[in-house]
Parts: C-alpha cells; sequence; structure tokens
C-alpha cells in the first residue's frame, strides 16, 4: 500500500482542490483505473498550465511532477511546488538530476505524473511522446496509466495569462499498461512510447464523444425528434 501522504501534501491537495472545484467544472472519467498503490507513472497530453494541478486533486495518492527549473522564479508557485513535490529539471544540464530523482519515487513505489509531449500543445494536436515515460518504466517496472485531456486549453489558453472560470474540461484514464519483458534499447522504448500515445489519442477521442454527448441543445434536439417520431 502507499505510503501515507506528508501533512504539507494533504493540506495543500485539500485546499487547492476545494478551490480549483469551486473556480472550475472538471470532469474525471473513469478514475477507478488509477492503481491505488506500487510504482505509477501517469502519462497524460498536455494543454494548459492547470493539467497537472487537476491531476493531482483527482487522485487519492501523491503524484509528484518534473516542470523546468525556469517555473520556480516565483516564489509562491517555488512555495506551492515544494508543498507538493514537484521536482525542478535543469534541461540545458540534460535533465538528468531529475529524471534520477523520480526513478528514486517510483523505486520507493511512489507515483509521477509526466507530459510525454515535453510541453504544451498551442493548437491541441498531440505532438511526438519522448521517450523518457518508457525509460522511466522500464527502468523500475512502474505502470502507466494513459490519460486524455480535453478542452482545459480553453480554460487556460497558452496565449491567456489568467484562466478562464467555470467552464467544463475533461480527463480521462485508461487501462495501466507495463512496459514488456524486453530490452531497453532505443527501439523497443520509441515502441512503448508510441503505444502510449496512442492510447492518449483513443482516449481523447472518446472523451470528445463524451463531451459532445453532454452538449445541451444537441441533447435537447435528439428529444424532441424522439417525441415527434
Amino acid at each position: 500500500m502507499s505510503k501515507r501522504p506528508p501533512l504539507s501534501y494533504t493540506t495543500t491537495r485539500l485546499t487547492l482542490g476545494t478551490f480549483l472545484r469551486i473556480m472550475f467544472r472538471p470532469r474525471y472519467l473513469d478514475r477507478d483505473k488509477i492503481p491505488v498503490d506500487g510504482p505509477l507513472i501517469i502519462a497524460a497530453n498536455h494543454l494548459s498550465h492547470i493539467d497537472p494541478a487537476f491531476i493531482m486533486t483527482a487522485m487519492k495518492r501523491p503524484v509528484s511532477y518534473l516542470s523546468k527549473k525556469e517555473h520556480f522564479d516565483s516564489t509562491i508557485r517555488r512555495l506551492v511546488f515544494k508543498q507538493v513535490g514537484v521536482i525542478p529539471v535543469d534541461r540545458e544540464a540534460g535533465g538528468m538530476e531529475g529524471l534520477e530523482e523520480a526513478i528514486k519515487i517510483l523505486k520507493d513505489d511512489g507515483a509521477i505524473g509526466i507530459f510525454p509531449e515535453g510541453t504544451r500543445s498551442k493548437d491541441g494536436v498531440m505532438a511526438k511522446g519522448k521517450t523518457g515515460v518508457a525509460r522511466l518504466a522500464a527502468l523500475t517496472g512502474a505502470l502507466v496509466v494513459p490519460v486524455a485531456i480535453r478542452q482545459t486549453d480553453g480554460v487556460w489558453p497558452v496565449s491567456k495569462r489568467i484562466p478562464r472560470p467555470w467552464r467544463k474540461f475533461y480527463y480521462k484514464f485508461g487501462e495501466p499498461m507495463k512496459f514488456p519483458d524486453e530490452e531497453i534499447n532505443r527501439d523497443n522504448l520509441r515502441k512503448f512510447t508510441d503505444n502510449v500515445m496512442k492510447e492518449i489519442e483513443y482516449l481523447s477521442k472518446e472523451c470528445e464523444e463524451y463531451w459532445e454527448s453532454r452538449k445541451i441543445i444537441p441533447r435537447m434536439k435528439k428529444y424532441i425528434k424522439s417525441k415527434l417520431s
């Protein structure tokens, strides 16, 4: 069973979660697919600044995120990041220190969140995934849960400095994936990463279908049509 999270993490998570639920309208689909214990990697597409916060508040276990060190320049952000276990990554130095910390957490049966694309999408189209997610899974035996995120780019677009409250958006969790019992080489890392990205894309399409089905006007039209037929 996963270790009890530090009080600082729990307090920050509950406080942040309450605030976010008041300000926004997140919808989590198939959240029960998240394993409650064991090493875990949450791999998601990336649309907005708020993506990590909502994954963190959705999970019942602590999850640490890798973030480039430039995000730690703000005093307030640095304080919050420290409380929730965000790991700084120095990309100019190769990011090895951050990856080593992530491996340490996973080998201690912890959870890591990662965006395989490496950055936010500016047009909603997923980029090719980087193989870091596969390498972490291969080296630690961690399960990878693919997550599709939809509509958060409408809540906090890349071009905006502040978010837009009270908008719906969706997170859909997929079945856990495990790196196969194969040699850890470039081809196998690439293949596993591509499979993770394909699963995220599939979940994203399912999420979009769910989003369309929940729109009020199409549902009203369907209802009226059924009554008239």
